[in-house]
C-alpha cells in the first residue's frame, strides 16, 4: 500500500495515457469503450486519491479563475441550449467533464511537484515510458490481428498502425516526439536514446500525413533548436497572438471563405467557418451554445447541400478558437483569451512555454483545446494548470548533464 502511494502519480499517468490510446482505437468497439470510460474512471480515481484538502480546490480556483469563468459561461449556454432544443445528455457531459479532467491534471501535476525537485523532467520521462509501452503493445496487436495500417481519405493517405484514423497516429507521435526532444534539450542522462526516439516519432508523424501534427512539431522543433526564434516568439508573444487571432477573425468574416482555392487550401475548413459566420449574422455574437452545442445545428442546417456533411455523424469546426467562441459567446471568448495571456506571461521564462505556443498555433486549425482528453490537449492543459518549477542554480555544465534521471 505504501509503495502504491509512492508510485501513485506514475500509475495514474500510465493508466490515463493507456486509456487515451484505447479510446482512439475504433477497430474494436470494446477497446474503444474501455478507453472511453477508463479515462474518466482514472480522472475520478485521481481526484479522490490526490484530493487531500478543500484548499487544493480553492487554490486551483484562485489561480485559474479566468478559465472557470469561461466554463461558467459554457455551462449557462449549455442549459439554455437544452431548454431551447431538448435534453442532450452528451452535450451536458462534454461541458461538465471539461473542468473535471482539467482539475485532475492539476492534482496530478501537484503529485509530481511533491515528489520531485524538477517535476516536469520526470513527468516527461514517465510519459515517454507510457507512450513507448503503448506503441509497442498496440503495434504488436495490429500486426497479429492484421489491422489495415494504411488509410485513404479522399486524396490523402497515411499510416495508421493501430489507429483506424491516421490523424490519431499523427497526434500520438507528435506528443511522443515533443516529449523526447524536451528531454534531449534538458540534457538528461541517456539523451542519445531520447534523440533516437525523437527521430522515430518524427518519421511516424511524417508517414501519418497528419498536417496539423506536422505543423505543431515543426514549430516546437524550430523554437527548441534555434534560441533566436524562441526568444523572438516569447518577447513578442502577445503581439503575435493578437495579429494571428485578429487576422484569423478578419478572414473568418469574409465571403472569400467560399472561394474554391481557399476551400482547397484549408481542406474544406473555410466552408464550415463560413456557415458559422452566416449563422452569427442572424443571431447575437454574445450567444454561446456550450462546448459542441452549435455543431449539430450547423450540420443539420447545411447537410442538404453539402456533400461532405452528408457523410458525417458529428461536425467539428476544425478551429479551437471558433469552438471556444461558439461555446461561450464573445464574453466567454474574452475570458478564455485573457487566461491564455495571463499564463503565457507567467510561464514565458520557462522552456515549456514553447510547447504551449506550438499547440496554440496548431489550435487555429483543429478543435482539440476544448477536448482535454485528446493526447495533444492533455499535454497542453497539464502544463497550463501546473505550478511552475522551483528555481535552481547550475554549478557546472561542462562534463555532466544538467539533470540526471
Amino acid at each position: 500500500m505504501i509503495l502504491l502511494s509512492k508510485k501513485k502519480h506514475i500509475m495514474l499517468l500510465f493508466l490515463f495515457i493507456t486509456f487515451l490510446v484505447m479510446n482512439a482505437i475504433t477497430y474494436n468497439i470494446n477497446i474503444f469503450l474501455i478507453g472511453k470510460y477508463g479515462k474518466l474512471a482514472t480522472a475520478i480515481l485521481g481526484i479522490i486519491s490526490c484530493q487531500k484538502s478543500i484548499f487544493q480546490f480553492i487554490n486551483f480556483a484562485k489561480r485559474h479563475s479566468l478559465i472557470l469563468i469561461f466554463w461558467f459561461f459554457c455551462m449557462c449556454f449549455t442549459f439554455y441550449t437544452v431548454l431551447d432544443k431538448g435534453l442532450n445528455i452528451q452535450l451536458i457531459q462534454n461541458n461538465i467533464l471539461f473542468v473535471v479532467f482539467i482539475y485532475f491534471f492539476y492534482l496530478l501535476s501537484l503529485e509530481f511537484r511533491k515528489k520531485y525537485f524538477r517535476p516536469h523532467i520526470h513527468f516527461f520521462k514517465y510519459l515517454v515510458i507510457a507512450m513507448n509501452a503503448n506503441f509497442v503493445f498496440w503495434t504488436f496487436i495490429s500486426v497479429v490481428f492484421s489491422f489495415e495500417i494504411w488509410h485513404t481519405l479522399e486524396d490523402r493517405s497515411g499510416l495508421g498502425l493501430f489507429y483506424e484514423n491516421y490523424l490519431q497516429l499523427g497526434i500520438f507521435s507528435c506528443v511522443a516526439a515533443i516529449a523526447n526532444l524536451f528531454l534531449v534539450m534538458k540534457r538528461v542522462r541517456n539523451r542519445e536514446f531520447y534523440l533516437v526516439l525523437y527521430f522515430l516519432y518524427l518519421l511516424l508523424v511524417i508517414l501519418s500525413n497528419s498536417r496539423n501534427s506536422q505543423f505543431i512539431l515543426l514549430i516546437f522543433t524550430l523554437l527548441s533548436l534555434f534560441p533566436y526564434l524562441k526568444n523572438l516568439a516569447i518577447n513578442y508573444l502577445y503581439i503575435i497572438l493578437f495579429l494571428l487571432l485578429g487576422g484569423f477573425f478578419m478572414f473568418f468574416t469574409s465571403e472569400y471563405l467560399l472561394a474554391e482555392d481557399i476551400s482547397g487550401f484549408t481542406t474544406g475548413r473555410s466552408v464550415i467557418w463560413y456557415y458559422i459566420y452566416e449563422y452569427y449574422t442572424q443571431t447575437s455574437i454574445f450567444l454561446g451554445h456550450g462546448i459542441f452545442g452549435l455543431n449539430t445545428t450547423i450540420l443539420e442546417n447545411n447537410i442538404s447541400y453539402n456533400y461532405y456533411f452528408q457523410r458525417l455523424e458529428f461536425l467539428y469546426f476544425h478551429s479551437s478558437y471558433i469552438e471556444v467562441f461558439c461555446a461561450s459567446g464573445l464574453v466567454g471568448f474574452f475570458f478564455f483569451c485573457a487566461y491564455l495571456v495571463k499564463f503565457l506571461k507567467r510561464k514565458k521564462q520557462y522552456f515549456l512555454v514553447i510547447i504551449i505556443i506550438s499547440v496554440l498555433l496548431g489550435g487555429l486549425f483543429e478543435s482539440f483545446l476544448v477536448q482535454p482528453t485528446i493526447m495533444i490537449s492533455f499535454l497542453f492543459w497539464y502544463f497550463m494548470v501546473s505550478i511552475e518549477e522551483r528555481r535552481y542554480r547550475v554549478v557546472s555544465t561542462k562534463s555532466k548533464p544538467l539533470i540526471g534521471i
